[in-house]
Parts: structure tokens; C-alpha cells; sequence
């Protein structure tokens, strides 16, 4: 992950890493996935290539319940992979984690590259022929992209899975997070940029009933906190990828389908937090910015908790304001979004000296993380607040 530009600051990541957490549980073809009262998540920019039998076994040993796993990595143009080919990696991994195993989804594939942001992973020809975002499908990027959404889905389902995390960040263009630098690049007003989103949106909302109908879609952010993130001839505007959630989230109202939406806090909550009172701040606020939007997609629409960890102050390059001097002095901010959120979610970063995969590292992380959740599940037994 990295910075989002403008919106909030978080950490930085020029690498591609993965997430995880313990307890699933099993999903007929009439119910879904039921999830416990505490779920947590690992993201750490897992590529399917590249785990391994030691990689999903050091990460069953965790406290986390699910981890996410892209079969296409961000800045990958293959061919997008088949069902079958989906279901049998996912069949192979089960073999080594009882765990959940959510299909990354990544909204980068029909990005343009950004010649001003000099991205060396970005620099392809099939991004350099997109002029801005291929929302009108010219060059292929977006019958690509929903290819991999609704194949990623079809394939939690036969896993049993509980859905599909969705990656909404525009890292080949983060200008674009300005509807009217997508109006710029492709000669259309900013309410006409709008509208091919929220028609976006509406399509990946029809795919996933289509494919999973009670699925969770889990998006790292949505940006509905941010109503006039800019603003045009009076008019304010959301951040682009807010109009994608946005054409998701009526599309479900409307149709009543029995899709479930998490907004995940990247932007809004964000990873980082200076001190614990900050983080309880944050978490007030938040619920207040998105209160009108909670109130309108009721049953449907859900927020969901997010942090990053490092070991210590040293190695702690994400969130270097930060009070909290280690992994165990992060204990009190795990369990309060636990207690404030029913879904959540671990950015593990390198950049924090946290090695999900690695022995030698993950395992003063994954005993922090199994206090605090026991901490959560003694104090629900004891009658306190959970």
C-alpha cells in the first residue's frame, strides 16, 4: 500500500505483500459464511505465485482469521486466470491453513499510467495505452478488471470463502482521485466521470449477486467521509473511487440483493494514530462523517476497523509519529477496534519489521495479537463491554 495522496496519510510501500486471521467457518449453497463476533484480517500484498506450503502454515499458527490473497498483483496485465485454475490454487491452500483465504482484488488494472509519477512498476504498454481510466472499455482494461472481480468470486464461492476484498487505490494515477483529472484526460464533465463510475460500480454489484450472492465485499476504503473532497461549479465531489462504492452500494439497495459491503477505514480511520486517544477520535468521527450513509444503506453497508503494527521504534518506518514504541504497546489500540468494530483488518508491512511469514518475526506480533483477542473474549464472558 501506499501513500494515499490528499486523502489521509498512511503508510508507504513500494513492495507487494499479503493479510490473515483464525476461525472461519463453513458456507452451504443455501447461507453464508458465518463470522465470528471478532474478525480479523491480514493484508500484506500476498501474490498467489509466490506463497508457499511454509508461508500459509506460518500464518495458520496466527490469531487471524483470513488473509488476502491476489491471484493478480496490481501491476499485473496477464491473462487473467480461470476458475478452474482460481479453485485449484485455492484447493491446494486449504491444504495448509484452515483459515479464510479472501481473492485481492485490484480496481489499478484499468488505471493509465501517470508519466509525472514516474512509477517504474506502472510503466507497461498495456497501461500506457490507457488515456486516464479506461471506463469506457477502449482499450480493454475494464472488460479485464471485471473478468478478475467476478472470476475471483465464483471462485470464493466453490472455496467456501467468505468474499473478496477489494483494492480501490488508483496506484498507477493518484491525481485521479480528482474526478476532474479524469474529466481532463478523457473530455468529459466531472458529473458525466461520475456517472461511468457509479455504472461501474452498479456492474460489480450485478457480477457478484450473479456469480455469490451472499458474499461480502470487503473494501479497504470507500471515501464516503470525504462529500466534497473537490469541488466544480459549486458542485462537490467525492474522491473518484467513492462513486464506484457509491454505484455498488445503490445498486444492492435498489435490487435488494443479498450482497453484505464493508468499508474498511483506510481512508477516513487510516492505519496510523499517534496516540490511543487519537484513535478513539478518529473512530467517533468517523462514525458521525459516515452516519448518513450508514442510515441509507442500512443492512447492507458496515464499517470495518484498520492498523498497522511494527516492532519496534527502530524499524517503525510507517507511522513514525507515533507514541507507541513497540508491537506490545499497540495491545490497547488492537483491542479497542475490536471492540468498536466486528470486522477489521492488519496492514503487515516490511516497513514495520513485521514478517507475517517469517518465524523470526511473526511470532512476537501473533502473541500480541492472541492477548488482545483473548482480553476481548474475557471481558465479553465477564459481562463487561465488548
Amino acid at each position: 500500500m501506499k501513500k494515499l495522496r490528499s486523502l489521509v496519510l498512511v503508510a508507504s510501500c513500494s513492495c507487494l505483500t499479503g493479510f490473515a486471521v483464525s476461525g472461519s467457518a463453513s458456507l452451504d449453497s443455501r447461507a453464508a459464511v458465518t463470522i465470528s463476533d471478532h474478525y480479523l484480517l491480514l493484508v500484506n500484498t500476498a501474490i498467489a505465485f509466490m506463497m508457499t506450503e511454509s508461508k500459509f502454515r506460518q500464518f495458520d499458527r496466527s490469531d487471524y482469521d483470513g488473509l488476502a490473497v491476489a491471484f493478480l498483483h496490481a501491476y499485473d496485465t496477464t491473462a487473467v486466470p480461470s476458475v478452474a485454475v482460481m479453485d485449484a490454487q485455492l484447493n491446494q491452500w486449504k491444504h495448509w491453513t484452515k483459515k479464510d483465504i479472501w481473492p485481492w482484488v485490484y480496481i489499478n488494472r484499468m488505471i493509465g499510467a501517470s508519466l509525472n509519477e514516474k512509477n517504474p512498476h506502472s510503466d507497461t504498454l498495456y497501461f500506457h495505452r490507457i488515456q486516464g481510466i479506461d471506463l469506457d472499455d477502449s482499450q480493454g482494461a475494464r472488460t479485464d478488471f471485471l473478468a478478475i472481480w467476478r472470476r475471483s468470486l465464483a471462485a470464493a464461492r466453490d472455496s467456501k470463502m467468505p468474499g473478496v476484498v477489494f483494492d480501490p487505490e488508483f496506484y498507477n494515477y493518484y491525481r485521479e482521485y480528482d474526478v476532474g483529472e479524469v474529466a481532463k484526460q478523457s473530455g468529459k464533465t466531472p458529473a458525466a466521470v461520475e456517472a461511468s463510475f457509479r455504472a461501474l460500480g452498479a456492474q460489480m454489484a450485478d457480477a457478484a449477486a450473479q456469480e455469490y450472492p451472499r458474499a461480502t465485499l470487503w473494501f479497504f476504503w470507500t471515501g464516503l467521509s470525504r462529500p466534497a473532497y473537490k469541488t466544480y461549479d459549486g458542485v462537490g465531489y467525492y474522491p473518484s473511487p467513492t462513486y464506484i462504492a457509491l454505484g455498488l452500494l445503490d445498486e444492492i439497495l435498489q435490487k435488494r440483493l443479498t450482497l453484505k459491503v464493508l468499508s474498511g477505514g483506510e481512508v477516513g480511520l487510516s492505519y496510523c494514530h499517534d496516540s490511543l486517544e487519537d484513535l478513539r477520535s478518529a473512530i467517533t468521527d468517523r462514525e458521525r462523517a459516515f452516519g448518513p450513509s450508514l442510515q441509507k444503506y442500512r443492512g447492507i453497508l458496515e464499517l470495518a476497523g484498520t492498523m498497522t503494527l511494527w516492532s519496534d521504534r527502530a524499524a517503525n518506518n510507517v507511522c513514525k509519529t507515533a507514541t507507541a514504541a513497540s508491537v506490545e504497546e499497540l495491545q490497547p489500540y488492537l483491542e479497542l477496534l475490536l471492540r468498536s468494530y466486528q470486522y477489521n483488518w492488519i496492514w503487515g508491512s516490511a516497513d514495520g519489521g513485521y514478517l507475517a511469514f517469517a518465524p523470526e518475526s511473526a511470532g512476537r506480533f501473533d502473541a500480541m495479537i492472541r492477548r488482545a483477542r483473548m482480553n476481548i473474549q474475557q471481558r465479553a464472558l465477564s459481562g463487561g463491554t465488548n
